[in-house]
C-alpha cells in the first residue's frame, strides 16, 4: 500500500512539474477592423500575433514564414544578443510589403526565442494611421517597421524591406554594427 501511495505521489509530482513550464497560448486581442479598398480585412491599432490566426491572414503569413531559412549556427550566435530586447512592430494587414516580410520576421524572432509579450504590434490603415496615433510618436512612414528597443529606447529599425536580407539586417542590428534602414537618408 505504501508503495502505491509513494508511486502516486511521484507520478502526480512529475505531471505537475510538466504543466508548470508550459506557456498558455496567446489569446487574440479585441481589435478594430474595417474592410479595405480591395475587400480585405484591415486591422487598426494594437493587435498581437494571435490576431493573425485567420484563414485570410494565414494565407499569406504561413507560406512566407515557412520560406525563411535560418542557417545552422545563426541562432546560437545571435540568441544572447536578443535576450534583453523588446520590439515594436508597425504593419498593415492590407499591405503587400507586410504580407511579404511579416512571416520571415516572426520566423527570425521565434528562432531568437522572443516571447510574444516582448513584441508590441500596431496595425495601420491604408493611410498609415491608427486610432491612437502611436505611429506619429515613432515617425512611421513606411510599413512594416520593426523597431528594436533596448532599455526602453530605440536601438535601430528595419523599414519596409531589408537592405541586404532580413538575417543580415537582424545580425548587424543585434551586433550593433553600422546599419541604416532603406529609408534612413530620406
Amino acid at each position: 500500500m505504501k508503495t502505491k501511495i509513494l508511486f502516486l505521489i511521484v507520478l502526480f509530482s512529475a505531471l505537475g512539474c510538466k504543466s508548470i513550464g508550459k506557456a498558455k497560448p496567446q489569446e487574440p486581442l479585441e481589435v478594430q477592423t474595417l474592410i479595405g479598398e480591395e475587400g480585405e480585412t484591415v486591422v487598426l491599432g494594437p493587435m498581437n500575433r494571435a490576431n493573425l490566426n485567420t484563414e485570410e491572414f494565414k494565407a499569406w503569413f504561413d507560406p512566407t514564414y515557412a520560406s525563411q531559412k535560418i542557417p545552422e549556427g545563426w541562432t546560437k550566435e545571435h540568441l544572447p544578443l536578443a535576450k534583453d530586447l523588446t520590439f515594436k512592430l508597425f504593419l498593415g494587414t492590407w499591405c503587400g510589403d507586410t504580407q511579404r516580410e511579416l512571416g520571415p520576421m516572426f520566423k527570425i524572432l521565434d528562432a531568437l526565442e522572443v516571447d510574444q509579450n516582448r513584441i508590441e504590434m500596431y496595425s495601420l490603415s491604408e493611410y498609415k494611421d491608427s486610432p491612437d496615433g502611436l505611429e506619429k510618436e515613432y515617425d512611421i512612414l513606411n510599413i512594416p517597421t520593426l523597431i528594436f528597443m533596448e532599455n526602453g529606447k530605440e536601438n535601430n529599425r528595419i523599414v519596409e524591406f531589408p537592405v541586404v536580407s532580413l538575417l543580415d539586417d537582424f545580425s548587424k542590428i543585434l551586433k550593433k554594427q553600422p546599419y541604416q534602414n532603406a529609408y534612413a537618408d530620406f
